[in-house]
C-alpha cells in the first residue's frame, strides 16, 4: 500500500464506537483501490453507504424552473433503472460491462465517477452481494 492509499484509508473517525469515513473523488475512481484495501485488511464488517447522480440530467438551467422533478431524457432514465436492478440482482458482471458506455452516453456527473468508486471499492464484477435500495430512485433539481 502506497503512503497516499494509507493516508485515504486513515481518514478514518470515531463516533460512538463505530469508524467512518467519507470518501470523495473528483472525476477519477483513484481512492477506490484504497477503500478495497483497507476492506480487505480490516477484519471487520463493513458498509458501505452509496450517494450519486447516476444518468439522470435534469434539465438545462433555462428550463429548470419549469421541469424541477423531470429526467431530462427517457434514455437516460431506463438506463438508471436498469442498473438499479441490476444492482438488487446481484448482476455486477453485466453492470461493469455496460458502466463504460453508460457513463459515456448518458449524464451522470463527472462520467459516473462516484459509481466507478463504487465498483472499484465493492471489487469490481468479482462482487458477490446485492445493492439493498434505501431509498426510492426520485428526481429533484439541486439534490446534488
Amino acid at each position: 500500500m502506497s503512503s497516499a492509499e494509507r493516508r485515504r484509508a486513515a481518514t478514518v473517525s470515531r463516533a460512538a464506537g463505530v469508524r467512518r469515513t467519507s470518501v470523495g473523488s473528483s472525476s477519477r475512481a483513484s481512492g477506490s483501490r484504497s477503500v478495497r484495501i483497507a476492506i480487505d485488511a480490516s477484519e471487520r464488517k463493513v458498509a458501505l453507504l452509496a450517494s450519486g447522480s447516476l444518468s439522470h440530467r435534469i434539465h438545462d438551467n433555462a428550463r429548470v424552473l419549469d421541469h424541477p422533478y423531470e429526467i431530462s431524457d427517457e434514455f437516460n432514465l431506463q438506463c438508471d433503472l436498469r442498473a438499479l436492478e441490476l444492482w438488487t440482482a446481484g448482476r455486477w458482471k453485466e453492470f461493469a460491462g455496460m458502466l463504460p458506455t453508460y457513463s459515456r452516453v448518458g449524464s451522470g456527473e463527472g462520467w459516473m465517477h462516484d459509481t466507478a468508486m463504487l465498483m472499484g471499492a465493492l471489487g469490481w464484477e468479482d462482487y458477490t452481494g446485492k445493492a439493498e435500495i434505501l431509498v426510492p430512485y426520485f428526481v429533484a433539481s439541486g439534490t446534488g
